[in-house]
C-alpha cells in the first residue's frame, strides 16, 4: 500500500487566496513573528503570529472583515498602510480604529496553544 506523503515546504498559497502579502516577518532573541495580510475572496484577513517563544507558547490575533463592506482596492490600501507602520506601533489597534472609524463591521479573534513539538525539543536540549 503506498503511504501519503505531504510536502508542507512546497504549499502554494496562491490556491487559498485571491491575494496575499506579508506585511512584516522576523525573529529576535525572545520569539519570531509574521505579520500578514490574506484575502480569501469572502474575507480580508489581517493575522499576526508570534511563535518560538521561549515558553514554548504560540500567540495569534487577527482581525477579519467580510469582502462585501469593502471596494476592491482596499487590500492594496490595507497593505500600504500596514506595511507603513512599525511592528511596535500596534498595527492590530490601528487597523481597528480604522475600520471603526469608517463604521466597517469586523471580527476579531486570538488564540493562543503550545508548541508541543518544540517543547519537547527544548526539554529533550535541556536534559543532555
Amino acid at each position: 500500500m503506498k503511504q501519503l506523503e505531504f510536502d508542507f515546504n512546497s504549499i502554494n498559497l496562491s490556491d487559498y487566496y485571491v491575494e496575499y502579502q506579508v506585511i512584516d516577518e522576523g525573529k529576535n532573541q525572545v520569539f519570531s513573528w509574521s505579520d500578514t495580510l490574506s484575502d480569501d475572496g469572502k474575507k480580508i484577513r489581517y493575522h499576526e503570529y508570534i511563535y518560538n517563544t521561549p515558553d514554548c507558547m504560540e500567540f495569534e490575533n487577527w482581525i477579519e472583515v467580510e469582502n462585501k463592506w469593502l471596494n476592491k482596492s482596499t487590500f492594496k490600501k490595507l497593505y500600504v498602510y500596514l506595511k507603513s507602520l512599525e511592528r511596535h506601533q500596534n498595527r492590530l489597534e490601528k487597523m481597528k480604529k480604522c475600520l471603526e472609524e469608517k463604521d466597517i463591521p469586523f471580527e476579531e479573534g486570538d488564540w493562543q496553544t503550545i508548541d508541543r513539538d518544540r517543547e519537547r525539543e527544548v526539554m529533550k536540549k535541556n536534559y543532555h
